[in-house]
């Protein structure tokens, strides 16, 4: 009998091992620290650009990084008061914000002010950061996150339609919207574009499943649920943004316990990143990019503020 249950534990063992560690799982491990010695204000919003080059918003300006080193190589100012997005396309760099009013709400009898926002900015600079010009975009109230793709921008309408806009990016006409019944919370709403098809994943965090819309915003698929399991999602709301990799695995970050682990496209857990600090305190969300190496970029916004590179190991 003790050796029958021996068996069994050494079996689910191997089934533990076998969903953490695949066969055809990339590892990955710790990187470089970017932006400690810059002193960056909040990050909000990560982006690569030319050779690789990290982009990160903070505050108000925008850095540039080599990849190989932890100090800007430069960085120049957004000319807003805070930048809620940037973008890359080629050697130009969008740079988004929002127009909010205040205004007095009350709920069970309690009063208190509440930003609300009533229109997205959007200014383009050249690699240099010298500025080109603003972009004004088609009816858009709000800007939290943004990728630009062969011409289109897409951006996070969260405080106007609570779904994925997409624009021209030289006209700024609206061209689509992309989601369905989306259940946001926290004030987020991030997504990944599929370098290879067009594809958006959407983050519907509130129903705990990334979901991957066609280039025309077609439902084609989710996968994850709510549970304590390691490949599953937890806490109130999960999970809060993601990326593509260049070997079309997926990226899926979770906010406060951090995680980030690493599914196959159909939604198969191949990886969760070890020694993974605290990324985020609360309900907030964790910018995340990935460069043509595979390299993940995340934005920590806890007890310090910077970006954290994973690379994957050869």
């Amino acid at each position: 009998m003790k050796r029958i249950l021996c068996l069994a534990a050494f079996a689910a063992c191997l089934v533990q091992a076998t969903v953490t560690h695949a066969a055809d799982a990339p590892e990955y491990a710790p990187g470089l620290s970017f932006g400690k010695t810059d002193r960056l204000p909040k990050v909000s919003s990560l982006a690569v650009g030319k050779d690789d080059f990290l982009v990160v918003a903070a505050g108000n300006k925008i850095f540039i990084y080599d990849p190989a080193k932890e100090q800007s190589e430069r960085s120049f100012d957004s000319g807003f008061d805070r930048v809620t997005a940037v973008a890359v396309e080629g050697e130009t760099i969008y740079v988004f914000s929002r127009k909010v009013e205040t205004k007095d709400m009350e709920y069970n009898g309690r009063k208190y002010k509440r930003e609300i926002p009533i229109g997205a900015l959007c200014k383009t600079y050249s690699w240099d950061g010298t500025l080109i010009g603003d972009l004004e975009l088609d009816n858009l109230k709000d800007v939290i996150n943004a990728k630009v793709v062969d011409g289109k921008i897409y951006v996070s309408d969260f405080g106007g339609t609570h779904l994925v806009r997409v624009f021209d990016a030289k006209t700024g006409k609206g061209i689509d919207t992309i989601g369905k019944d989306l259940r946001l919370c926290c004030g987020i709403l991030d997504f990944a574009i599929d370098p290879k098809t067009g594809e958006v994943l959407i983050a519907n965090l509130g129903a705990f499943k990334l979901e991957r819309y066609s280039a025309q915003g077609n439902l084609r698929g989710s996968f994850g649920k709510r549970g304590s399991d390691l490949e599953d999602f937890q806490g109130c709301c999960n999970p809060v943004s993601a990326a593509v990799l260049p070997d079309s695995n997926l990226v899926v970050v979770e906010k406060d316990p951090s995680r980030v682990k690493i599914y196959s496209p159909t939604g198969k857990m191949l990886f969760a990143f070890k020694d993974l600090q605290e990324l985020v305190k609360g309900c907030n969300q964790v910018s995340v990019v990935v460069d043509t190496q595979g390299r993940v970029y995340l934005g920590v916004n806890s007890s310090e503020r910077f970006v954290l590179q994973y690379v994957p190991k050869t």
